[in-house]
């Protein structure tokens, strides 16, 4: 078993906003959002935020009441089926892997920009050493416990917080854009390039950057009075990165031109590199730290959520009973890790060899961030069907119990239908549609593979207890 009692909620918390990542969210999201929606990627975010403060009060009502490790998986499971439950799991998993697939490959990027910083030549070989960095060093601490994975978390966080700060602080200061005065223009639509079409474009990215939160529900089973503690750690994450994010965007905004940003935006790199090159000069590379520090960081969170939701799975009889294995010494699900940390070497190396590194980067965020909507959506109807009984008690009720998870549903299938199957299938194969048809592709197989299996095990609506609790 977990070994319970462990963290509490500064570690909690940490976690989910060390997997929200502000760094990560400016340096790698920033680009694809200002590309399609210019000046108001502010408002992308904005929106973004809003969609997911429902979904963030559904996980906060359920982990009170239900806490376990298998999160949306067994909450699934309990308000309808085992079945549907473990389809849930799957994609629950698929969201965290692919999101911890992605740090591995942050890495290789910014390794190639220290690297160019320090006067060195790079390509694909120092970019798949960056890649295979990003998955050692991970491995080195999550293999080693939860409470070493929260502590390890919590000094990237801290450093990545004060170069970003700082670096947004120097953006408004100087104000590189002759003429333009800093204003709200960033929050209306009529700034858009794309118009609405563009908004929508970068609430695929905006999404990305506000998914990770949820990673604190997967830490029930190790927090001390997870009940308490979970919902609280799960809003404070939240909201404290949402207004950080957000004032860290529109600083952005306001680092170049439009033409200039756009250009960087499409480039080959993070464009970050070169808009901290502009006000700090060699300076920026402490931007490149911090984007190596942010990577290793979330790549912890990731693991740690992605691993027990595995381990759940398998202890259920979901997954192959070795997923539930737990090393006698440090309390952490030993197989599982084994393979999320390969995939986060393997993926990276692959898919970048074939399409490029940046690209791949790009390609890994939209597939994440569709899983990432599935598996809110899942989370807000289980809210739904858990707490319908109580839904007509009182006012209150009626708004918790209610109207939020059915906020949630609405804003979480909207963006996904609107964003995915309608905006992304007008892109071209290697930029959309190939996301899209891979997604669909993966739930399906799921499907195919849950049909086929015969569970023999219990149903996990039996396997959420808290001990200490």
């Amino acid at each position: 078993m977990l070994k319970a009692n462990v963290i509490g909620l500064l570690a909690a918390a940490t976690l989910g906003t060390v997997m929200l990542s502000p760094a990560m969210t400016l340096y790698g999201t920033f680009g694809p959002a200002f590309s399609t929606a210019g000046h108001a990627a502010p408002l992308a975010f904005t929106w973004a935020l809003l969609a997911t403060v429902p979904t963030a009060l559904s996980y906060a009502l359920v982990s009170r009441e239900h806490p376990s490790s298998g999160s949306a998986y067994a909450w699934t499971a309990k308000a309808t089926t085992p079945t549907a439950g473990a389809w849930a799991g799957w994609m629950v998993f698929l969201y965290y892997l692919l999101n911890f697939v992605i740090q591995p490959l942050t890495l290789g990027l910014f390794f190639n920009d220290l690297l160019t910083a320090l006067g060195l030549p790079t390509g694909y070989f120092t970019y798949a050493v960056g890649v295979l960095i990003g998955s050692i060093v991970p491995a080195c601490i999550v293999y080693r416990g939860i409470a070493l994975s929260s502590h390890g978390a919590l000094a990237f966080l801290l450093f990545e917080v004060s170069v970003v700060v700082a670096l947004c602080l120097t953006i408004v200061w100087f104000k590189p854009l002759p003429g333009v005065a800093l204003s709200a223009e960033g929050f209306h639509v009529g700034a858009s390039v794309g118009g609405l079409p563009g908004i929508f474009q970068a609430l695929i990215f905006s999404m990305l950057g506000f998914c990770g939160f949820d990673v604190i529900s997967t830490l029930a089973e190790e927090t001390k009075m997870a009940r308490k503690l979970i919902p609280q750690a799960t809003l404070l994450s939240l909201f404290i990165y949402g207004g950080f994010i957000i004032a860290g965007v529109w600083c952005l905004t306001y680092s170049d031109t439009p033409e200039k940003l756009k250009a960087l935006a499409e480039s080959s790199g993070m464009p970050i590199t070169a808009i901290a090159k502009t006000f700090w000069g060699k300076g920026s590379i402490f931007i490149v730290l911090t984007g190596l520090s942010a990577a290793l960081g979330i790549a912890i969170a990731c693991s740690v959520g992605a691993s027990r939701i595995l381990y759940a799975m398998g202890r259920d009889g979901f997954a192959s009973s070795s997923f539930a294995t737990v090393h006698d010494r440090h309390s952490v699900p030993w197989t599982a890790l084994h393979v999320i940390f390969l995939c986060g070497a393997v993926g990276p190396l692959a898919v970048g060899a074939f399409i490029g590194p940046y690209k791949a980067f790009l390609w890994f965020c939209m597939t994440t961030t569709f899983f990432a909507m599935v598996t809110y959506l899942l989370v807000n109807i289980s809210s739904l069907l858990l707490f319908r009984d109580r839904v007509l008690k009182s006012p209150t009720s009626f708004v918790l119990y209610g109207v939020v998870p059915v906020l949630g549903i609405a804003f979480d299938g909207y963006i996904l239908v609107r964003s995915f199957f309608i905006e992304l299938w007008r892109q071209s194969w290697a930029d959309g549609r190939s996301v899209l048809v891979f997604d669909v592709g993966c739930a399906v197989l799921a499907l195919f593979f849950l049909q086929k299996r015969s569970v023999l095990a219990t149903s996990p609506v039996a396997s959420g207890a808290i001990a200490g609790d």
